[in-house]
């Protein structure tokens, strides 16, 4: 549905992004049918799912990847983005892992990984220089909009440069396949 292919490739062909190596993966680190029945209740098991997720990511994903493509490893020729649940899940593990990503994206970032001053104790102002891009976009009508724009609240506060885009839509394909091509556009491999 959200024919990340197709953005991509086009982008490609009119010369508006490099080519680049894009590794999708089912963000769950829980089984699926604990999520259905108990996430939007209870955050204990969305930020276990998160953690469990980014596990797998960082110590199988990633490394698997590696092994079958020609990659480059430099941290600031990655990048990690999402929609919903997976924008929550990259911002957790994007920018809890500076090591390994300097752009950082969120599409409607869903879920709660807890108070951001314990979520991301070590994030502050010194970080910008490894930061090249922390971009969050959220729709005006979307349900996670007042989420969203507190968590942008707090990163300001904490002077943490970042670029937040509302937009008209809801918590659709239609606003998140505009974020894809938007934030791909950005990445300065």
């Amino acid at each position: 549905m959200g024919k990340a292919n197709l953005i991509l490739d086009n982008l490609i062909a009119k010369g508006e992004v490099k080519p680049m190596i894009v590794v999708m993966t089912l963000g769950y680190g829980v089984p699926i049918d604990t999520l259905r029945t108990g996430i939007q209740r209870d955050q204990t098991i969305w930020r276990t799912n998160a953690q469990k997720f980014g596990e797998t990511l960082l110590q199988e994903v990633m490394p698997m990847v590696e092994t079958h493509y020609k990659l480059e490893k430099d941290r600031t020729k990655r990048a990690i983005t999402g929609l919903s649940m997976g924008g929550g899940e990259s911002l957790l593990i994007g920018l809890n892992n500076l090591d390994k990503f300097a752009f950082i994206g969120a599409f409607s970032a869903g879920g709660s990984a807890g108070n951001p001053e314990e979520t991301y104790k070590q994030l502050s102002e010194k970080d910008n220089a490894r930061i090249k891009l922390l971009w969050i976009a959220c729709g005006k009508d979307d349900r996670l909009i007042e989420p969203n724009r507190k968590f942008v609240a707090w990163l300001n506060s904490k002077n943490v440069k970042n670029t937040f885009i509302e937009t008209p839509g809801a918590h659709t394909w239609l606003v998140w396949r505009r974020y894809l091509g938007d934030f791909t556009k950005l990445l300065a491999f």
